[in-house]
């Protein structure tokens, strides 16, 4: 998941530039404005919308960091 992100003053673009970064923006954000591909929030809302990007990004990256169990993954 890959977002181009601009910072316009008070206003940021994000840019969803992979379908599981648009599909993240369409399950999470409500309505905003477009310029050209990038949809424009009040600088205020760009830090909820990076954390939730980051934890969305952490929480995909997790199980594939991690060998399961049955691998022989167990520290002790």
């Amino acid at each position: 998941m890959k977002f181009e992100i601009i910072n316009h003053g008070t206003l940021t673009g994000f840019t969803p530039v992979d379908d599981a970064a648009q599909q993240w923006w369409d399950d999470h954000v409500q309505w905003c404005p477009m310029m050209g591909d990038q949809y424009l929030v009040e600088s205020n809302y760009a830090g909820p919308i990076l954390e939730g990007i980051q934890a969305a990004s952490v929480k995909r990256q997790a199980p594939s960091d991690q060998p399961a169990p049955s691998q022989g993954g167990e520290k002790f």
